[in-house]
């Protein structure tokens, strides 16, 4: 859980300096989720996650549904180091 918490502080932290905007992400089965962004905001929190593990991070969109009417994306922290 520390882990967890330490990477969204900093993924939180590098948006906001660098979008000067507030997002919520949160993990579920070891992979970072967030809502209610777009592209640009995405690659900020690849970015983010990888210089803060030293691991490469994927991202995937996840396009709205009638059930979920908005984007999701997620980040998989994967084992090849950087």
């Amino acid at each position: 859980m520390a882990f967890e918490k330490m990477a969204m502080d900093q993924v939180k932290y590098d948006v906001a300096v660098e979008h000067e905007q507030k997002i919520n992400p949160w993990f579920e089965h070891g992979t970072m989720w967030c809502d209610y962004i777009d592209e640009d905001i995405a690659q900020t929190i690849v970015e983010s996650l990888q210089v803060f593990t030293g691991y490469k991070v994927v991202k995937n969109l996840l396009k709205a549904t009638t059930t979920e009417p908005w984007d999701q994306w997620a980040f998989d922290i994967t084992g090849d180091k950087l």
